[in-house]
Order: C-alpha cells, then structure tokens, then sequence
C-alpha cells in the first residue's frame, strides 16, 4: 500500500476509532458553556495554533494546553472534546502552510486531528478523575497537584503517540533524533491552563478576558524578539540559523539537515548554477549517506537541466513505469531510484539551483510532497544567492592573499606589482567589512554597527554631559503589505523609507535597520522635546507621501517610540524605547509616543 493510501485510510479510520472513547468519559462533570464561551473556547484554539509559541516537533506552533486543560477542568471532558473537535476541523482550512496547500491534505488532518484531540481530552480526564481530580477545580491544594500531573502526562503521551503514528502513515520521519522527540513545550503551559480555569472559576469572566490579554500581549513580546517563519508542519520554519555569511558547501549540509527532518529519503543533491548559468554544479550529493564526488554538468544535461530550462518542479512517483524520456534523462549513479522529487531553486526571477530528494521505493512522495519541497527551496533561494555571492567574493579574496605571498616570495623586485596586488586586497577587504556594517537592501546601518555606535554614543554622553535621544520605528501591519500586494512591494516601502530617514535626520545622527521592518535612530546632542518634533516629522511625512508608484492601493504608515537617557545601560534605554513604541502600537499606531505622555502629539490621528 502507498504511503499516500495508507495516510488517508489511517485519518478515515481513526476518528471511527476515537469516537466511541467519549462514552467513557460521558459520566464525568458535563457543564455545557454558552454559545458565546464555546465561540471563546474555539477562537482561543486557533489563535494558539496560529500565533502560539514554536514546539520542537515539527515546527508547529502551539500553547493548546492551556485552553485545553482550562476547557476540561471548567466545563468537564464532553463540552472541552466538543470545542477542541470544532476548533480541530477548522485550522487546516485556515493555514496554507498547514496544509501544504493541498485540501485533500486539509481535510486528512482535520480528521486526524479532532480524533487525536479527542483521544487526549478522554486519557487526560480518565486519569486525573482515576488519581481523585474534581469537578469543577475547587481553589487549589497541594493535593491536587497528583491528578493535575498524571492529566498533563496522560495528554502528552497521546498526543506524542499520535504525532509518531500520522508521521508513520505518511511516510515521513517525526523527528531527525530521540532527543527531538522530548517535547515539553506543552507540558509547560499546562500550570498557565490550570490558572485560566481557577481566574474563570473563581474570578469571573472579567478577570479572564485581562488574563487572555496578558497572555496575547506575551505572544506579542515573544515573537517581536524571535524570527518568525520556515517548517511548519513539516516545511521549513525558521531558516535563521542559515542566515549569515557562509559559504555554500557549508549551508548545503544545514539543508540536507533541515529537509531530513521532513521527507525520508536514500539519496539528496543540491546543485547550483554557475553566474553565467552555463553549468550546474552539484555541491551535495549524499546516497544513503554517503558523499558522492561532486559533478560539473552542462545546464541542459539531464532531468536537473529538464527542470533548470523550463522552470518547473517534477515528481517520478514511480520511475520503472515513468516516461521513456524521463527515464532516459535520468543519470543514474548506484541503484535506480524508485521515487523522486526535483524542484527549480527562484532568486530575482531567475533559476539559480536544484533541489532533489530520491528514494529507492516507488510512490514515497505525492503531488503535496512537491509543493512542500518547493516551498522550502523558494524560502531559501535567498540564503542561497547570498552564500554564493560571499563564497565568490571569499574565494576572490583568498586568491589574491595566495597571489601576493607567492610573488612577495618569489618576485621580490616587482615592488610595484605586489603592492597593486596588495591594494586590490585592502579594497576587497573594505568591501566585506562594509558588507558587515551594512544592511544591503536599505543601504542602512545594520543591527550590528547600530549595537556598535549605541554603546559609542553612550560613553561620549556620559563624559561630556551631552543629551542623547533614542528612538524605534516600526512599520505599521507589514505583513500585510507583503501578504497583498507582495515581497518586491514591501522592498520598495523599506528602501523609500530609508530614504526618507536620511532626508529628515542629520549627517551626526545614526539611523540603522535593525529588524525586518524596524528601525533604530541615534540623536545626539538633542533633548526629548526636539526628539519629539523630528520623530513627529518623520511620521507625517511618511503618512503622506505618494505611493501609487509602488501599488496604486498602498498607504503605509509608521509608529515612533521615543526614549532619552537618563544614565543607565544601554538595554534599558532600549527597553524603555520599545516600551514606548508598544504603547504607539497599542493606541492605533500611526503615532509618535515619548516616555512622557506630556510630549504626545495631540493631533496624532485615532487608532485604525
């Protein structure tokens, strides 16, 4: 039986079999909510599924546990199973990533899911209620801490059964090590679930919505200081620790890595295209393990140059019954493949690379397969080009070193030669250190020489007594504008607002891009009030200037959070700066905010 067939008979089955489990939990607590509490219950579901902290399994991202744990000590098993199953049919529909953008993907694991919820929701309570649990949570006794905890366990053990069975049907690995599989990210949150349900209980309502408040305003401090996005259910989802100069062969084993912890393979190659794209040349090639010598072959030789000429991924399901000329493209080193899976690498509109994973069993990979696959060589397009622009550069770079000690060694009387060689080293080496400082779509300062003059300045103020002002820009829902109306339009509104930044600051003030669509600015010799003023001119101008040439519907806009310092380190001026912008944020955005509400603008529009 096809992995794809044995996925699809387990989700079909597996709810036939979780379903009759609610019966034994049917004569437990039952306290059914209002239709406005289960609304509550499910919204709460999917905005921790949505917006939760990453767990290490996967890459999913989750703090289920605590609505779950609050739903089933407040209402009982059968009212928490009911909302857990609603909020379990709906998530796949409402993330692409999720479901790998493919419906039939969809709908198996929203029936996977509400099963295995279920499963959790019905061992969670027959232990806690085996180990003395009651009914609602009374206020809590050092006595209850037993049922708590062997409800916690029971649920992770399911829930981690489960995950290593879904994997199992789909033909996939769960986990790259044992050590992957030691998930306690949920069993932390249970406590933060134990508490909603005694402020719920015992509290009121009221006291709930500001827990929940509490709890979105973490998330949002959470993600503000960690890099979102690359394997979600099993795509990539964080790429930042590819991110940085390296050179190719060194970001090509973090691939292969990455992409074991997806698909299970016998063979992987990663290829790359030469600047004139005349060859690709395959960097990795790894068969059961095993490093194969690298190969240089013509751009259009082979099913990789199938792929490279006409820009499009390709999946061999079963490559005996596959089409003559397919099979005849193929080169085959080692045993023939039974499966395969070869995507098109994009960078500015262009093919720069491949991506191949094969497997010696026929029908290992599906049409969703190939659509995960190429998204993960989509999001790393970047990384890529970026490698192989530094390695060129730092190839360069230890060519000319290799060329000076062998003529200084060997040519001592061509002076003025070595010294040509010496300057066009001196200049290469100028151009990595500027690449360093430098944030390369903006032209701005990067965090680094931002982290680097903040600490500058802040000795210069404190030995001469000077006024220093700190100030953190944020572009207003850029998300958005990078969801509607595209990457390449989000570039534009960043490099225009770099632009405007140096327009309206002065040549002594530092102005740096330390985030994705944050900003960082240094005013020297300037005090609070007049900090105030330019910041406030920054935002005007940006709010009304002309964007139709980017996208006739674009109107961005930006908030302002503004600190002065005061003599302590530098973290705390940060600190004290960000605080101010999350309070611009929270007050509609699109505002200058100060740490002296005296010093708001008064005319700063209402919030969106």
């Amino acid at each position: 039986m096809t992995a794809q067939r044995r996925l699809a008979l387990y989700c079909l089955l597996l709810p036939l079999l979780a379903a009759p489990t609610v019966w034994l939990v049917a004569d437990h607590y039952l306290r059914w909510p209002l239709a406005g509490q289960v609304v509550f219950g499910v919204a709460s579901l999917l905005f921790v599924w949505h917006f939760g902290i990453p767990g290490v399994v996967g890459g999913v991202r989750s703090m289920e546990r605590v609505p779950q744990v609050a739903m089933l000590l407040i209402g009982g098993p059968v009212p928490a199973i009911v909302q857990n199953v609603i909020a379990a049919l709906i998530f796949p529909f409402t993330h692409a990533g999720y479901r790998q953008n493919s419906w039939r993907i969809a709908v198996l694991r929203a029936l996977s899911n509400a099963a295995m919820l279920t499963l959790m929701l019905v061992a969670g309570a027959l232990v806690y209620r085996a180990l003395g649990g009651e009914y609602p949570l009374p206020p809590l006794k050092l006595s209850h801490l037993l049922p708590l905890t062997g409800m916690a366990l029971a649920m992770q053990a399911v829930n981690l059964l489960m995950l290593i069975a879904y994997h199992a049907a789909a033909g996939r690995p769960v986990a790259k090590s044992p050590r992957d599989l030691m998930n306690v990210t949920d069993l932390l949150f249970v406590p933060v679930g134990v508490l909603a349900a005694l402020v719920w209980l015992h509290l009121g309502a009221v006291a709930l919505l500001l827990f929940s408040l509490f709890v979105v305003l973490f998330l949002v401090s959470f993600r503000s200081g960690h890099s979102p996005d690359p394997l979600v259910a099993g795509s990539l989802a964080d790429d930042s620790h590819l991110s940085g100069a390296q050179r190719l062969d060194q970001l090509a084993t973090q691939i292969n890595d990455e992409v074991q912890r997806t698909f299970v393979l016998d063979e992987f190659m990663f290829g790359i295209l030469d600047r004139a794209q005349h060859h690709l040349e395959v960097r990795l090639h790894l068969m059961q393990g095993q490093r194969m010598p690298r190969v240089v072959r013509r751009r259009e030789e082979g099913l990789f140059g199938w792929v490279v000429e006409n820009d499009e991924a390709l999946l061999v399901a079963d490559f005996e019954h596959a089409p003559e000329d397919v099979r005849r493209r193929t080169k085959i080193v080692g045993p023939p493949p039974g499966s395969m899976l070869i995507v098109p690498m994009h960078y500015e509109n262009e093919v720069i690379g491949i991506i191949s994973v094969q497997h010696l069993l026929p029908n290992q990979y599906r049409r969703d397969d190939l659509t995960l696959l190429q998204d993960v060589a989509d999001r790393l397009a970047r990384r890529v080009a970026d490698a192989r622009a530094f390695e060129e550069l730092d190839d360069y770079r230890a060519d000319l070193e290799k060329r000076v000690n062998e003529r200084t060694a060997e040519l001592r009387e061509l002076v003025e030669e070595r010294e040509t060689l010496l300057r066009e080293l001196q200049e290469k080496n100028s151009q990595l250190d500027r690449l360093s400082r430098e944030d390369p779509l903006t032209g701005l300062a990067n965090r680094r020489e931002f982290d680097h003059a903040l600490g500058r300045e802040l000795a210069t103020a404190g030995r001469h007594g000077r006024a220093l002002c700190l100030a953190l820009v944020d572009l207003d829902h850029f998300k958005r504008i990078n969801d509607r109306f595209g990457h390449s339009s989000g570039d534009q509104v960043l490099v225009r607002t770099a632009r405007l930044f140096t327009e309206h600051f002065r040549a002594g003030d530092l102005v740096a891009r330390i985030g994705g669509e944050e900003f960082g600015l240094l005013l020297p010799d300037c005090d609070l009030a007049d900090a105030v003023q330019r910041c406030e001119r920054l935002r005007q101008a940006f709010a009304d200037a002309d964007w139709r040439d980017v996208h006739p519907e674009l109107q961005p806009t930006l908030s302002v959070g503004v600190s002065r310092w005061q003599g302590e380190p530098a973290s705390r001026l940060l600190a004290r700066a960000d605080a101010a912008l999350y309070a611009a944020k929270r007050a509609g955005r699109n505002r200058t905010n100060a740490e002296e509400s005296s010093l708001l603008d008064a005319s700063t529009p209402p919030p969106e």
